[in-house]
């Protein structure tokens, strides 16, 4: 597939002098950008970078405070062009201008901006939280652990903002790599709230790329690697923990086997030289950074350490020597691939846990594989695999298969091909699979092929075919998402509209490249396909019930301009569709399966057709149900209302509850059934019960209360604070009179 890019959203370079000049401007504005965002008056925008587009458009991140308080997950882009201003919030953007009190977070729309938080008031001691974290560097595998630091005060907004405890625990991780582990700490209910590492493992003659170039300085002896030309960056050995810049007496580094310990050396240099390049030549980028600094890198690390690691606070990368000793952790595009958790943390900083984590991982993964096709080396043949030459694992198998990730399968686990609901609590370096996965679909389209003497095979997830726009291409998206559009707390469905969001600035929102990215998100599960230039989420296929009020949305978006119309048939009895806006609505009047299809039309009278079967259940006499499915927020109250019609005087003194809700932890959730005149009724108080699921019926007093009227179903999340755990739902319930 050809794509073109638009000129104008090229990344053009800044100067150190113009780009502290705009992170200034952007700081003395800030009060007036947030009130502009609708934040609250206890909010302060912070700069933290901003790059600029050829058509002058600049993006300007910001991290937050709240009260004084530093805010986890909160940050956010502005993005200013001469037409408009906008905001990305996890990477979703609107117009700044909006009415942000009315986005609805987890919908078409957008969260929030602004944020509100009960209290800053912290009940759970520093000293208890404290005591929380080293106990979770435990159960992480993290020994020697010991806190770097007093206890931080923060507001976490990755989810639900609250007032939380950020701990720093140092550390090292089973395999030797060191950690600094993050945990941060309800400071209301002491629950575990996340856990993050800031450490991401993961002319010479090299071991892996043959005889290349390596940028040394001359100095009174002889030479020493240190690469003026690239900010500095310098290579260092650290065998058993002494630090020595490597030098050399003729300025011919190693032999190309791991008998000379210049060679390892040499494969580092040679891969921060070419990342450095890659970054500069293809976005005008300056350093990891982006400032010109250049990086540390740092040979022979361990004993036997078979993995390599990114430090943010050395600025630094770390290789160890492979589980044998004579296998380093140098190759190319392992190096890119450290070098890159440097610019993710300068960019987007995507949290290193859940689907950020992830995402994090597979950014680097992609950049390490740009860079790699980039060098063209003969000697390291370009490929989608990572670490081949390597042998990290000490089974001849490579680290990552881009084209099928679940491939890598291995004693510690493996990555996913696709989206499921279990990818956020999976180990970044297996969730990034799914992100990984995209990428080679978007690069070179799916099915088999064969591609510098490797043969690829990669699976859809709908077993639908998917066209690539090329490696540069490809790579120009994801880079301009991850620094245009990404920020901490970025999940799969959010890196998927950011990618689109860059597909459109890059060759436009009516280009085969804008749909191509959409078709990679849906082949490994994340997002809709576009059929005939529309693309729409499945419309919900959950029962409904005779008597009980239906309103769900079928959402669409097309390529081509203008609006599209919506028309239904077989919709059951009582339903109706909005035609503008795809909203069925209205109450059912008959029970039984209905075979309802959605038609979706576009202005240039091309259509999808959505089938699929609806269920009416009977709902009226004795027995009244409402299927419907209700989230429980964390530590929030939800509830489902339930129609009664058609009943005489009062409910009985057994009125049955039926109750059918899942969650972590059973026996904390308290249900209630309250009456229309607000009368709440005890269901299921408090129990130690640490069942994931309920499927009973209660038998409740309800014969002072009249039988007619809107009940509601009231389900208040009281689990512990010292669980960590995901959202439950109530599934559906009933009412027997």
């Amino acid at each position: 597939m050809q794509a073109h890019a638009r000129p104008g959203a090229r990344a053009v370079a800044l100067t150190g002098d113009r780009r502290e000049r705009l992170l200034r401007q952007a700081d003395e504005d800030s009060i007036a950008t947030g009130r502009h965002l609708g934040l609250s008056s206890r909010e302060r925008l912070v700069a933290q970078d901003v790059t600029q587009d050829a058509d002058g458009t600049v993006h300007t991140r910001y991290r937050r405070t709240y009260a004084g308080l530093p805010v986890i997950g909160g940050d956010l882009i502005v993005h200013e062009r001469s037409t408009d201003r906008t905001v990305t919030v996890g990477a979703r953007a609107q117009d700044a201008s909006a009415d942000l009190s009315a986005a609805r977070s987890g919908t078409a729309g957008v969260p929030r901006t602004a944020l509100s938080v009960p209290t800053t008031t912290a009940k759970v001691t520093a000293a208890a939280a404290e005591r929380k974290a080293l106990a979770a560097a435990g159960d992480l595998h993290v020994t020697a652990a010991r806190s770097a630091g007093s206890a931080q005060r923060v507001i976490w907004a990755a989810d639900s903002p609250r007032v939380a405890w950020e701990n720093v625990i140092t550390g090292t991780r089973a395999d030797g790599t060191p950690s600094r582990l993050h945990v941060v700490t309800d400071a209301t209910t002491g629950a575990r709230l996340a856990a993050y590492d800031d450490i991401q493992a993961g002319e010479g003659q090299s071991q892996y790329s043959g005889t290349v170039p390596v940028a040394s300085q001359r100095v009174a002896d002889g030479y020493q690697l240190l690469d003026t030309q690239r900010g500095g960056n310098r290579t260092y050995d650290v065998t058993q923990g002494t630090r020595t810049l490597l030098t050399d007496s003729d300025d011919l580094w190693g032999d190309g086997t791991a008998d000379d310990p210049q060679t390892a050396a040499v494969d580092a240099s040679y891969g921060a030289q070419q990342t450095w390049d890659f970054y500069h030549d293809r976005f005008g980028r300056n350093g990891i950074a982006d400032d010109g600094a250049g990086a540390v890198t740092n040979v022979h690390y361990g004993t036997d350490y078979a993995n390599a690691f990114w430090d943010d606070l050395c600025f630094c990368m770390t290789y160890g020597d492979g589980y044998d000793g004579r296998h380093p952790l140098t190759q190319l595009d392992i190096a890119a691939h450290e070098m890159t958790h440097g610019i993710t943390s300068a960019t987007a900083g995507l949290l290193y846990t859940g689907e950020s984590g992830g995402l994090n991982e597979a950014t680097s993964d992609i950049m390490g594989t740009a860079v790699e096709f980039a060098a063209d080396n003969p000697t390291d043949t370009p490929d989608y695999l990572l670490g081949e030459l390597a042998d990290v694992r000490a089974t001849g198998k490579p680290l990552r298969y881009m084209d099928q990730p679940s491939k890598d399968a291995s004693a510690k686990g493996t990555s996913q091909d696709y989206w499921t609901t279990d990818t956020k609590k999976l180990d970044p370096h297996f969730s990034s699979g799914v992100a990984n996965h995209f990428f080679y679909l978007l690069s070179e389209g799916s099915g088999a092929r064969s591609l510098n003497g490797l043969a690829y095979d990669s699976p859809t997830h709908d077993g639908l075919p998917v066209a690539g726009i090329g490696l540069e291409n490809a790579t120009s998206v994801w880079y301009r998402a991850l620094t245009r559009y990404m920020t901490s707390t970025t999940d799969y469905a959010g890196a998927r509209t950011a990618t689109l969001q860059a597909a459109a600035d890059l060759f436009g929102p009516t280009s085969d490249a804008y749909e191509a990215v959409g078709n990679a998100w849906a082949a490994v599960n994340v997002g809709p396909r576009y059929v005939n230039h529309i693309a729409a989420d499945a419309p919900s296929t959950r029962d409904a019930a005779v008597g009980q009020p239906v309103d769900r949305t079928v959402t669409a978006t097309s390529t081509r301009p203008g609006a599209l119309t919506y028309t239904a048939t077989g919709l059951p009895d009582g339903l109706t569709l909005d035609a503008a806006t795809g909203r069925i609505s209205g109450t059912p009047v008959r029970a039984g399966d209905f075979t309802t299809t959605v038609t979706i039309t576009n202005a240039a009278a091309e259509r999808l057709d959505l089938p699929f079967t609806w269920t009416v259940l009977t709902s009226g006499g004795d027995h009244f149900i409402n299927p419907d499915r209700y989230d429980i927020p964390n530590w929030r109250t939800v509830e489902s209302p339930l129609t009664v019609t058609g009943r005489s005087g009062d409910a009985p003194a057994d009125l049955k509850v039926t109750v059918d809700l899942v969650h972590f932890f059973i026996g904390g959730q308290i249900i209630e059934l309250v009456a229309e005149d607000g009368t709440a009724l005890m269901v299921k108080d408090f129990v130690w019960d640490t069942g994931t699921e309920l499927h009973a019926t209660f038998t409740v007093d309800a014969s002072a209360l009249p039988a007619d009227g809107t009940w509601k179903l009231r389900v208040t999340d009281n689990t512990p604070g010292i669980f960590t755990f995901d959202p439950g739902y109530l599934d559906r319930w009933s009412l027997d009179f």
